[in-house]
């Protein structure tokens, strides 16, 4: 038995063609890259927030060292004023001793003055009233 010529021989034994395979998306990977540029994009917002609050933190020490540097400059300026007003009631204090020292100088030299005035009228009065008691009968 012959085989007609348009059927190829054995075709029942033949291994059908491979047919291509259905083309699958990797889904797996797909989501984990999508995770993790949800997660890049949250650590960017994250590390914003944070270089945002650390500036604003450097703007308020800046304002807190320029406040306690101003104070400095106050404290010294008032302790100059303080060290010129001392010095001012040494001074003064000084003057007002050396004022009272003469004072009580002119106030003796006065005294002085006023007993030996004293002592000479009491002399006078003493005399004219020997005189007086010498001429009386």
């Amino acid at each position: 038995m012959t085989s007609p010529p348009d059927v190829p021989p054995d075709a029942s034994t033949s291994v059908p063609a491979p047919t291509p395979a259905a083309h699958h998306r990797p889904w797996g990977w797909i989501a984990a890259c999508v995770v993790l540029v949800i997660a890049a994009v949250g650590l960017a917002i994250w590390a914003f927030g944070l270089q945002s609050d650390l500036d604003d933190q450097r703007t308020q020490t800046d304002q807190a060292q320029q406040q306690a540097q101003q104070a400095n400059e106050q404290i010294d300026a008032l302790s100059g004023q303080v060290d010129d007003i001392s010095q001012t009631v040494d001074e003064t204090s000084n003057e007002l001793a050396q004022s009272g020292a003469d004072a009580r100088q002119n106030a003796q030299d006065a005294i002085d003055g006023l007993k030996s005035k004293l002592e000479s009228i009491k002399g006078q009065i003493e005399q004219a009233a020997a005189s007086s008691d010498g001429s009386s009968p």
